[in-house]
């Protein structure tokens, strides 16, 4: 009797440790709630709407390697609710985000018939953002971008506005000349000059020279030029350079030796080079220009 009671009390505990490492979350469990958490995250759902739900996730995991089943049960079901609950709202969400960035995509891209040159490049890129969002299904992302774009719409008419008005007055030739010279020194007298040539096909011709003593000990002889094309973003006047040539590159430093005062000439070679990574490319506003340069 006392044997059998034995054994009936053992297979008592035994079934009972079966039931509660049963009811212990499974590694698939764990793995299927990890791969909910990772899709929701690449659709755009931020973490903060997930971090509780990551929590329990931690916690399971971690008790149920502990061994602590009842930690690890209650995780998982809290888990399993949170990452549901999360999984709903953004499904309730992107139902009612995909007419509203279905109409503000629909009200930039009507935008693209009023404006050219750079205005167009600048917004079809930003739409080309939104429409990758789209794609992901980042219905968030698309419709804070989309909004932010229908925004700034007034102020890309403007920019059109002002690029019309300023092309014609830009065509030509201007011409900006720096005399540099000093009080101290009578030698100092140095001659920069730019003349940027823009044409009515969109081109532009750089020439920058500099000759002359500059400074007490430094004298520069120099000439570059750039050729490429033009537009404007507003009243920014861009220049895309596709080539830059170094025609003259002569300077001379004062050196002192031995109580003996020389020039000693430093001749870099020219240079002719096609431009292909915009690393000449620059800038300059038609204000600056206005006040900088003399056109002729």
């Amino acid at each position: 009797m006392k044997v059998a009671k034995a054994l009936s009390v053992a297979g008592a505990c035994l079934t009972a440790l079966i039931m509660i490492s049963g009811c212990s979350p499974s590694d698939r469990t764990i793995s299927e709630a990890q791969k909910r958490i990772d899709a929701l995250k690449s659709k755009g759902v931020p973490d903060s709407a997930l971090s509780r739900a990551t929590v329990f996730l931690y916690q399971a995991r971690d008790a149920k390697g502990r061994d602590d089943f009842g930690l690890a049960r209650t995780s998982a079901d809290s888990m399993r609710i949170l990452i549901a609950q999360a999984e709903a709202l953004y499904n309730d969400k992107i139902n009612s985000l995909k007419p509203v960035v279905d109409d503000l995509v629909r009200r930039a891209a009507a935008m693209r018939n009023e404006v050219t040159g750079l205005q167009k490049k600048r917004l079809d890129s930003l739409l080309g953002i939104v429409d990758s969002f789209v794609r992901l299904e980042w219905y968030l992302q698309a419709e804070s971008r989309a909004r932010e774009i229908t925004e700034w719409l007034p102020r890309l008419k403007f920019d059109e506005e002002r690029t019309a008005e300023i092309r014609p007055r830009l065509t030509g030739t201007w011409v900006c000349t720096n005399v540099s010279k000093s009080e101290a020194d009578k030698n100092v007298n140095a001659v920069e000059k730019k003349i940027f040539d823009f044409r009515t096909d969109g081109k532009v011709y750089l020439t920058e020279n500099k000759r002359g003593q500059s400074t007490p000990l430094f004298k520069e002889d120099w000439e570059y030029y750039s050729e490429g094309t033009y537009d404007l973003a507003g009243d920014t006047v861009m220049l895309f350079i596709n080539r830059f040539a170094a025609r003259r590159q002569n300077f001379e430093q004062l050196s002192v030796k031995d109580g003996k005062n020389s020039w000693v000439k430093q001749t870099h070679p020219t240079y002719d080079s096609v431009i292909t990574d915009g690393s000449q490319d620059r800038f300059v506003t038609f204000v600056d220009l206005k006040e900088d340069f003399v056109k002729q």
